[in-house]
């Protein structure tokens, strides 16, 4: 049993089949077999069951599967470790953060990096939530900046802000100035993303628990991102974040029940290896954070 061998099984289990996994690792088929049958041999036990072109694995294999994936996964992090050690703060970031970040945050940390740490090269990949949370399961992340949630033992967070969620309109607006006003937020329309999204969840459930009907949409979007920007030309209402609102010409319509408040925390895998050009990138989240006190909540 070698790494060739997982990865090979690996490769099988993830493309369906013997000649998927072969085309996919540049290989052919019966070196695939192989490393197949060297892994059944070493653990006396079928793996696979072969129907055709296309395998399926035994309740075995499962478990290897997923074992398997574990061992690859240190075989890498500890790659990266040694490199780490030869090389010193240099090295590849991958880096997940929420969209309501990308234009505040991290154009600052970017700056950093290219200031103080040329040597690192950064991956940022933004998203959904759950998308991300995923990424960062899977090992396609090294680090997250995303709303603290429960995570259970996978996940270790260290808090980094907290800042609010307002219902925000253009300045100008009939309703601007004025406060505690859900019923009247109903006489206009809205733009929101779609209700797969935690913070439209939120909002609907905030007039439903006042006795509301949910708000009416005009617009919906996929980017929590444009929101702000769509609202200041129009009387549509909807929500952004605090920081984000004090960057913008919008006005807060104030109503405590539909203010939220939620927490950032950057997130790392319990059991992952964490680099110095990790942890540097993480410093430079810290600074930058402490150096501007919008972001630390209203």
């Amino acid at each position: 049993m070698n790494e060739r061998d997982l990865r090979c099984f690996v490769a099988v289990m993830e493309s369906g089949g013997i000649g998927a996994a072969a085309a996919r690792l540049g290989v052919t088929q019966p070196a695939v077999t192989k490393c197949v049958d060297r892994l059944e041999d070493a653990l006396r036990t079928p793996l696979l069951t072969r129907k055709g072109r296309h395998v399926e694995a035994t309740p075995a294999g499962l478990v290897f599967h997923q074992r398997a994936k574990a061992i690859l996964q240190r075989i890498e992090e500890t790659r990266r470790e040694v490199s780490d050690h030869a090389t010193g703060v240099s090295g590849h970031v991958r880096l997940g953060a929420a969209a309501t970040m990308t234009e505040t945050l991290l154009p600052k940390v970017i700056e950093l990096i290219v200031r103080e740490a040329p040597g690192i090269t950064l991956d940022l990949m933004t998203g959904m939530n759950d998308v991300l949370r995923d990424a960062l399961r899977e090992d396609r992340l090294d680090m997250l900046v995303s709303p603290t949630a429960p995570g259970g033992d996978e996940f270790e967070c260290e808090p980094l802000i907290s800042d609010d969620v307002v219902v925000v309109a253009r300045a100008g607006h009939p309703l601007a100035g004025r406060e505690g006003l859900m019923e009247e937020m109903l006489d206009y329309d809205w733009i929101l993303p779609s209700s797969s999204v935690v913070l439209r969840r939120w909002l609907d459930h905030s007039f439903e628990r006042a006795g509301l009907r949910k708000p009416r949409v005009q617009v919906e979007v996929n980017s929590l991102v444009l929101m702000p920007r769509l609202v200041g030309k129009s009387d549509l209402l909807s929500f952004c974040s605090g920081e984000r609102l004090a960057a913008s010409d919008l006005v807060e319509l104030k109503c405590e029940q539909t203010t939220y408040r939620r927490s950032f925390g950057l997130l790392y895998r319990s059991d992952a290896y964490r680099s110095p050009a990790a942890m540097t990138i993480a410093r430079f989240l810290r600074s930058v954070i402490e150096a501007d006190e919008p972001l630390q909540g209203r």
